[in-house]
């Protein structure tokens, strides 16, 4: 990626990241607090319901001592009650009846010693009933009230109810009265009208206003439908209510809730709003990121361009600036890296020639050497023969002059190709078996060493330049000796025309292999690499000049070998033309 490219993503980046990053704070702490505050007004209705019953509960009490006043005052009550006037039945089932209107009262009924009921103002009908269990219960609930689940001849209700004892013509009745206590009423407290109420019983039976009771499903646990809505996102407290339920104090679950809908609408506007702010955000740092990136890369591309032009072979190119800016001072400082770099090259091409020159003189000398050894050695044995056999001197002389003549001619021919600074002449056929053997006739080998000419002389000539492929022999000869152990073991020359297992085609393969010492494994990649040698006094350019020039003869040379267990080098070269395989 270019630096415009960066610059453009940065911008966006710290532009765009701390805002999403506040839209992010942001919804999180608006959701937080409104939470808070919903759950506070729960809490407050929660609390006002709990008031509105406790209040309720003392007007029950306070409508309660009222009648129990007025039934100690009523004579008719005390005459009916007795049963001395039967013909008061009528009055004594009625007067429930009328004083539950009189007192506001939603359910009233009174009951004699037994339990029995012997007038109810909210279902006529109870009379005669016995119900001994509930006033002990309402008196053992906390404050003397419970909800009572109560019916009228139409349907049932929920009320809050309390029991009063009262003595009547030496008898002991129980007052027990209450006021409809229901969701519906309940929700009448809240203000705003956006909390729900319900008063769940132990049956799952849920009491509630319309609110709430799509979500309520009737017949579950208390506890699970608290669970449910809960987990719908609603915000939910609870309290315990005590309940006479099925002959046995019980309680019922009061929740008042909220519906966080209002929260969640506010909260997408919220962050519609905001995304907006982050897109326009976006496209603003986007232009002026584009003009930014602009500004600074413009003159980045230029100095680039001019670079472009710079090679070691063109340094002419001029880098000024006038620009007091980074820009301007990296344009300087390439003007002088520019100066130093043509001082360099300078300096380095005259070291190259230096060096050109070293290296020829070490690559003449080692083939110089290489063709004075054969001369040195004829030498030496006509000098011994002189010396023992002085008779025989001039018949040996005319066997090795073959060999003095050979020698001279090489270094003739090599003097030649210096002279020329060319690596070799037109290629002709060579015949190696011949100049294998030629190689291989020298006096001098070390004893108990064996030079073996395997190579056959119907093999097809290798078209090279002769004294080229006279060196790489001398040269691999004279570096199988040296690697000889003690100067014992053999060394052979085979060739045969094979296909090359490299490249599937049909070669001349020739191998030069000793049974030495061996090469090291991780010697074998650098043995043909200029100046490598692991030898005291070698000069490290022989099997660099083989490899050198076999390619020049069209072929390729390998090495495998193994310590102690010798080294076999193989070349491969082209067949003639025409030659039939």
């Amino acid at each position: 990626m270019n630096l415009r490219g960066q610059i453009l993503i940065g911008a966006i980046v710290l532009a765009v990241l701390p805002l999403a990053l506040a839209i992010r704070v942001i919804g999180t702490v608006v959701e937080g607090r409104v939470t808070d505050l919903d759950t506070e007004r729960v809490a407050d209705q929660l609390a006002l319901a709990r008031d509105d019953l406790a209040r309720q509960s003392a007007e029950v009490a306070v409508l309660l001592d009222a009648l129990a006043e007025t039934v100690r005052a009523d004579n008719t009550f005390r005459l009916a009650v007795s049963g001395a006037r039967p013909d008061l039945a009528p009055y004594l089932q009625g007067f429930a009846a009328r004083q539950m209107s009189l007192m506001n009262l939603d359910m009233l009924q009174i009951q004699d010693e037994e339990g029995r009921v012997v007038s109810s103002g909210h279902f006529p009908y109870a009379h005669g009933r016995l119900d001994p269990r509930l006033p002990a219960l309402l008196a053992r609930a906390p404050g003397g009230q419970a909800l009572i689940n109560a019916r009228t001849p139409e349907q049932g209700f929920l009320a809050l109810g309390r029991a009063r004892p009262v003595e009547v013509g030496g008898r002991t009745f129980q007052l027990v009265g209450g006021k409809l206590t229901d969701a519906r009423r309940l929700e009448s407290l809240d203000r705003d009208g956006d909390l729900a109420l319900a008063i769940v019983w132990p049956d799952g039976h849920v009491a509630t206003g319309d609110a709430l009771a799509a979500r309520l499903a009737p017949g579950r646990d208390p506890l699970e439908i608290e669970y449910r809505l809960r987990r719908d996102g609603l915000i939910v407290q609870s309290e315990h209510l005590p309940l006479v339920w099925d002959g046995e104090l019980d309680s019922a679950r009061l929740l008042v809730t909220h519906d966080r809908a209002g929260l969640r609408r506010l909260l997408r506007d919220l962050n519609l709003w905001l995304l907006g702010a982050l897109v326009i955000a976006a496209l603003a740092a986007i232009v002026a990121a584009t003009v930014f990136a602009g500004r600074v890369t413009r003159p980045l591309r230029e100095l680039a361009a001019r670079t472009e032009d710079l090679d070691l072979d063109r340094l002419d190119v001029e880098f000024t600036s006038r620009r007091s800016d980074e820009v301007g001072r990296l344009t300087r400082l390439l003007g002088e890296m520019t100066a130093r770099l043509r001082d360099g090259v300078a300096r380095l091409r005259a070291a190259e020639q230096k060096a050109t020159m070293g290296e020829m003189a070490r690559q003449v000398n080692h083939d110089i050497r290489n063709g004075i050894t054969p001369l040195r050695n004829v030498l030496r044995h006509l000098g011994e023969v002189s010396e023992n056999e002085p008779a025989a001197l001039a018949t040996i002389f005319d066997e090795r002059r073959g060999t003095l003549e050979d020698g001279l001619a090489y270094l003739e021919d090599l003097a030649g190709h210096y002279a020329k600074l060319s690596p070799g002449r037109a290629p002709e056929p060579c015949r190696l078996a011949e100049l294998v053997a030629a190689v291989m006739h020298e006096p001098g080998v070390p004893h108990g060493t064996r030079l073996v000419n395997a190579v056959p002389a119907a093999l097809p000539p290798i078209m090279a330049d002769p004294v080229s492929l006279r060196r790489i022999f001398d040269n691999l000869v004279r570096n199988a000796l040296e690697a000889l152990a003690y100067g014992e073991g053999t060394v052979t020359i085979d060739a045969a025309v094979d296909e090359d297992p490299h490249t599937g085609e049909p070669r001349i393969l020739v191998s030069v292999s000793d049974d030495g010492e061996g090469i090291a494994p991780e010697n074998l990649d650098a043995v043909f690499t200029d100046f490598f040698t692991t030898r005291e006094h070698g000069t490290g350019l022989g099997l660099s000049n083989v490899r050198r020039l076999v390619a020049d003869c069209g072929g390729t040379v390998r090495v495998a070998s193994a310590p102690g267990a010798g080294t076999t080098f193989t070349l491969s070269f082209p067949l003639p033309d025409g030659t039939e395989t």
